[in-house]
């Protein structure tokens, strides 16, 4: 297995720089634990425990793991929906040198057997029963697939075909000595993350104790991270970065508290905000968007402390980034990254307005960043290209995929983003759109970004995205697809005026509008723009088919 691990010259500038250090993430914890044990760490819905109850219930995890025959190196598939067993099966794992696989707790057969046998899983945790499905019940219906796999732990009880989990938990005679023996090196892989799979199955991407704390230093940094900190954990956790690294590992490795949010609703999200007196939140685009008409029966003054929103996963349309700022009294933090390829930039908090919601700031921490054409090469300064990175926090490649390793990194280990972007006067980096998105439409691209950004003003619209809908002569033309807030309605008559009052170019503009009641999106929010297409182009064949 091919493994994109950094070179010494990379390593000693990592660590010289104090980004990278000595320690796994479970010791990073520990050492919170050490100094303010009685602190809270997190809560979710049916749990809250303190740094040193969650310190201890790693130890007797670990124990238990061990007891059981886990090996260093082997992969444990944790699909829980937000739960605070996740951190400690993490912790757990990374105690003994095995390593964590979360997936999103929607996923299904498709998607679960893939990543279980992808990733050789031995052992996977799930609910007995969540919301009326039986977990246990799919995976054993995959064990005859699956050589490498010996056991299902479940979370609420024995099951048919899975041993309780919660007697793990159990307080138990803690061998130190063992559990350090299993201590893995910080740049060994120590953990995985999961790809969203827009374009098709989810990857598994390779991290080491190193990468993941690198990874949520962005954080630290933008917002100011302080220990008194509060995290909102609004985003699914088995996304990875937004829904667990940077609201729940942050705080944990650096003394904060975490308020976990178990299922999305915009009503429940402002309330848990409020509740529990957060400071800052994690959330992608589209769940702010979805917040914005609740905070309309709030005032600035409903939200005071909270000073930050960072997002990330997807792009956000200015003006719901403004309207957050002006009802919340906070500042909107745009993070832009990959789960592969770990952050490249974010803004910040003193950044003004314009760049904080306009740009996705400029790359720091010693991030290798580069704007290339078609062809691999360098682009001139302020022209736009592919955006290639190399970072502490990039990860070490796919997991027994060697294939899509060498297709998403260069072979001197930049990954490839396949985002187009473009540097400003002042080194703020704006993403001007994906590569194979981009609509070409008789030999002239369409930016489905620039006309995202303009309709998005329009006071009757909640979520919009454009793709590109067939063209028998021209091969492909713009169409825009919206959804509507309550009450609303708008013509594509309508939206064409708007967008040329916006001064968008007659040639970028739609040449159809679909009204929808939601858009099709990924675990982590990004818009799955090939179903779009393949939407239009049903109702187009529909059309031919009546006019034939």
């Amino acid at each position: 297995m091919e493994m994109l691990f950094h070179t010494p010259d990379e390593e000693r500038r990592y660590f010289d720089s104090g980004i990278w250090g000595n320690l796994t993430i479970v010791e990073r914890f520990r050492m919170r634990a050490a100094e303010s044990p009685g602190k809270l760490a997190i809560v979710d819905a049916k749990s809250r425990y303190t740094y040193g109850q969650l310190a201890r219930l790693v130890d007797n995890l670990a124990t238990n793991f061990l007891t059981m025959g886990l090996g260093k190196g082997e992969v444990v598939a944790v699909q829980v929906p937000n739960w605070t067993e996740l951190p400690i099966i993490h912790f757990a794992l990374n105690r003994i040198g095995a390593l964590c696989m979360p997936i999103h707790h929607a996923w299904r057969d498709t998607e679960v057997a893939h990543l279980l046998k992808q990733g050789r899983a031995v052992a996977a945790v799930v609910p007995l029963n969540y919301r009326g499905f039986d977990y246990p019940s799919m995976l054993a219906g995959m064990r005859t697939a699956l050589p490498d796999f010996r056991q299902i732990l479940s979370i609420g009880g024995i099951g048919p075909h899975s041993t309780a989990f919660e007697p793990l938990l159990n307080d138990v005679a803690v061998d130190a000595a063992a559990l350090d023996a299993r201590r893995p090196h910080p740049n060994e892989p120590g953990a995985l993350m999961l790809s969203s799979g827009t374009t098709g199955l989810p990857k598994l991407s390779v991290f080491s104790s190193n990468n993941m704390y690198a990874l949520v230093h962005p954080v630290v940094r933008a917002i100011r991270f302080v220990p008194g900190d509060i995290a909102a954990v609004l985003a699914s956790a088995g996304t990875g970065a937004i829904g667990y690294c940077f609201p729940i590992l942050t705080p944990l490795l650096h003394g904060g508290s975490s308020v976990v949010l178990e299922r999305w609703d915009p009503a429940a999200g402002v309330a848990l905000i409020r509740r529990h007196r957060c400071t800052y939140g994690v959330a992608v685009p589209a769940q702010l968007t979805q917040m914005l008409p609740l905070l309309e029966n709030h005032s600035p003054a409903d939200f005071e402390g909270f000073r930050a929103f960072f997002n990330a996963g997807a792009p956000l349309p200015y003006e719901v980034g403004r309207r957050i700022e002006e009802r919340m009294n906070c500042r909107v933090i745009c993070n832009y990254g990959a789960t592969d390829g770990g952050t490249v930039a974010s803004t910040d908090l003193d950044d003004p307005q314009e760049k904080r919601l306009g740009t996705v700031g400029r790359p720091s921490d010693g991030r290798e960043v580069k704007l290339v054409d078609a062809y691999g090469n360098a682009v001139g300064p302020g022209e736009p290209g592919e955006i290639y990175w190399r970072t502490a926090d990039k990860s070490y490649g796919y997991l027994n995929d060697d294939e899509a390793t060498r297709t998403a990194f260069t072979p001197d280990r930049f990954y490839r983003s396949g985002d187009l972007g473009r540097f400003d006067e002042e080194g703020y980096l704006k993403i001007i759109g994906r590569v194979k998105d981009m609509i070409l439409r008789g030999g002239r691209n369409i930016s489905p970004r620039l006309i995202e950004e303009a309709m998005a003003a329009h006071p009757a619209i909640l979520d919009v995205a454009v793709a590109a809908m067939p063209d028998p002569v021209l091969g492909e033309r713009a169409c825009a697809f919206a959804v509507l807030r309550k009450g609303c309605t708008l013509s594509f008559e309508e939206a064409i005026a708007f967008l040329k009052e916006r001064k968008v170019s007659v040639w970028q503009l739609p040449e159809r509008l679909e009204i929808m009641e939601e858009l099709p999106k990924s675990a982590v929010g990004k818009i799955l723009k090939n179903q779009l297409t393949q939407f239009v182009t049903g109702r187009l064949n529909q059309e031919a088919n009546r006019a034939a």
